[in-house]
């Protein structure tokens, strides 16, 4: 029973580790943003558009035609290749679907 416990504990472990932790992150006009986004790609203006909706200054980092840029993406977010990457203060936070879930419930300031 030990073991079953410890393996299922590990297996959690491996998976949280590839989960974003934007429940503990908070997203102010004080945190640092960065994003990894691509040439023409949607999602990409769509997660800008919603940053500067909420009044959130970012930094983009472009991994077209830059493998320099695409390799430091892969190797700050665990292995992703698909954008945008969100960085909030120099932690993993999530794509354009999280960005959307985190800003889901909360009101616009003004």
């Amino acid at each position: 029973m030990k073991k079953i416990v410890l393996i299922l504990c590990i297996i959690c472990f491996a998976f949280a580790a590839e989960t974003p932790v934007n429940g503990a992150i908070n997203i102010t006009s004080e945190s640092k943003v960065e994003m990894y986004i691509a040439l023409f790609w949607g999602a990409c203006n769509e997660a800008k558009a919603l940053l500067q909706s909420r009044g959130i200054e970012f930094e983009s980092h472009m991994v077209t035609f830059s493998r320099k840029t695409t390799a430091e993406m892969k190797k700050r977010t665990g292995g992703k290749t698909f954008v945008p990457q969100i960085m909030v203060d120099d932690h993993y936070f999530g794509t354009l679907i999280e960005l959307k879930d985190y800003f889901k419930n909360k009101q616009v300031t003004e």
